[in-house]
Parts: structure tokens; C-alpha cells; sequence
């Protein structure tokens, strides 16, 4: 059966993406190696990894380490549904936008000085992700951003959006890992069109993500500690393979 070509669009979306990741993996090594050394401790040390993600779209992150085949089970999602988009997508935005959320999230949570909070946001200025980080940081926690540099340092201070301290999510945590989503988050330009289309931040968020969790787990095989990585329930042996880890994380993790 003859396949149809890929279409000018197809290769160009394709060329641009492959280009961002090429340029990640490039510069964030060194970044990558950094948070993936604050997840190894905290696997040998027998301890949880929160994740923050934040509103609209950022909120996949937080769904990307958690649960799945080939990710990390001591992940500790800090799922907020109010934020989410599938609890309705303006609400979504404009909760994003405000403070006293996001300290109230960490809270709750309890979070100390003994915890790791891994904040995905594909911008790094909401109010929400930005009151997370700093009583995060307040409680004494180190904290992992996964966001763009570009994205914040190119949206004026004063943006509406933005936290009353003004402050990246970059300036506030002890690593990011840029995800070099573009200002905008949209990619290409199309003929007689004045709007920028095609997504980027959750295929570039997912990329740093498992790029950050199999560093991990290569780290943990080279010092001799056992990964506790979950494999998918829809292959033979699934279900027995992650028994272990349902015993020892579903009383420790809410969102099991």
C-alpha cells in the first residue's frame, strides 16, 4: 500500500522540534545531571519525589512522572484538580494567576526540609508555581524546575500573570532544567496567517522528564541501588512486577 509523503508542514513541525531537542540535550546535561543526583538521593534514602505541576498544560508533567511504565514509583504527585484543565479551561488560567494557592498546595502536603519538589511549568512566572517554590524553599526543600528560560525572561516583570515578588521560577529553585519551549509556545509560521501555530511545551516537557528519570535510574544502577521503576500493567508480568511497588507506595502516596 502506497503511503502518502509527508506534508511541508509534518517536516517542518518535525525539523523544529527535533532542533529544540537537539538544542536541550546540547546545554542541560549538566542540569540533568544535577536534579538527577537530588532523585538518586532521595531513592537511597528511601523517600518520596513530589510533583508540582501547575495549571493548563503544565499540569501534564506532573501526570507524565507519575504511574507510569518505564517512570519512577516513589513519585508523589501533588495533583490539585482545581487547576487542571479538565476542571474547565478559563478557570483554569485565571487560578493559575493567583497567589496563595500554590504555598497552600505545599502545605498541605507537608513538605520539610527532608523532601525534593519537582515543579513542571512551561513558562516559570504564575503566581501559582511561583508561591509553591517559595514555601517550598521556605520549608527548607530543594526544588527542580522543569521550564523555559526564554519564555520567562522575554515576559515583562509587571505581566499580569506574574507573581508580586516579580521573580522567575528559575531564580527561586535550585535547579532548572530548560525546556526551551519558545515564547509564545508555538512553533511555525503558516502563509497569510499572523498567528504562530504547533505546540510545544508538552512534548519538550516530556522529553526532560524521561530524559531526567532514566538518568536516574542509570545512576542508581551504577552505585549499586535498586530503582524502584514500574513496568507497564498491559504486558505479561505487569501486574506481578509492580505488586511490590503498589504495597510499599500506595499507603505513602495519595495519589495511589
Amino acid at each position: 500500500m502506497n503511503q502518502t509523503s509527508p506534508s511541508d508542514i509534518a517536516k517542518r513541525y518535525r525539523d523544529g522540534m527535533t532542533e529544540r531537542f537537539t538544542t536541550m540535550t546540547n546545554t542541560q546535561q549538566d542540569a540533568v545531571n544535577q536534579a538527577a543526583q537530588l532523585f538518586y538521593e532521595q531513592i537511597k534514602a528511601d523517600r518520596l519525589i513530589h510533583i508540582y505541576g501547575v495549571g493548563g498544560h503544565s499540569y501534564v508533567g506532573s501526570e507524565e512522572f507519575f504511574y507510569r511504565a518505564g517512570g519512577l514509583a516513589n513519585i508523589s504527585p501533588m495533583f490539585e484538580p482545581s487547576l487542571s484543565l479538565a476542571a474547565g479551561g478559563q478557570k483554569s488560567t485565571m487560578l493559575e494567576r493567583q497567589e496563595n494557592i500554590g504555598d497552600k498546595i505545599v502545605k498541605a502536603h507537608q513538605l520539610g526540609p527532608d523532601n525534593l519538589l519537582v515543579i513542571t511549568s512551561a513558562y516559570g512566572i504564575n503566581a501559582c508555581s511561583i508561591d509553591a517554590a517559595l514555601e517550598a524553599k521556605r520549608r527548607g526543600c530543594k526544588v527542580i524546575a522543569i521550564s523555559s528560560v526564554a519564555f520567562a525572561e522575554a515576559t515583562p516583570r509587571d505581566f499580569v500573570a506574574r507573581h508580586s515578588c516579580q521573580k522567575n521560577l528559575g531564580e527561586i529553585a535550585d535547579v532548572i532544567i530548560d525546556n526551551h519551549v519558545p515564547h509564545g509556545e508555538t512553533l511555525m509560521s503558516l502563509d497569510n496567517y499572523p498567528q504562530k501555530v504547533g505546540g510545544t511545551c508538552n512534548v519538550l516537557a516530556c522529553f526532560a522528564i524521561n530524559w531526567l528519570v532514566m538518568e536516574t535510574i542509570e545512576l542508581c544502577l551504577k552505585n549499586g541501588v535498586e530503582p524502584p521503576v514500574w513496568k507497564s500493567a498491559n504486558t505479561i508480568g505487569g501486574d506481578k512486577h509492580n505488586e511490590q511497588y503498589l504495597n510499599e507506595y500506595t499507603p505513602r502516596v495519595k495519589a495511589l
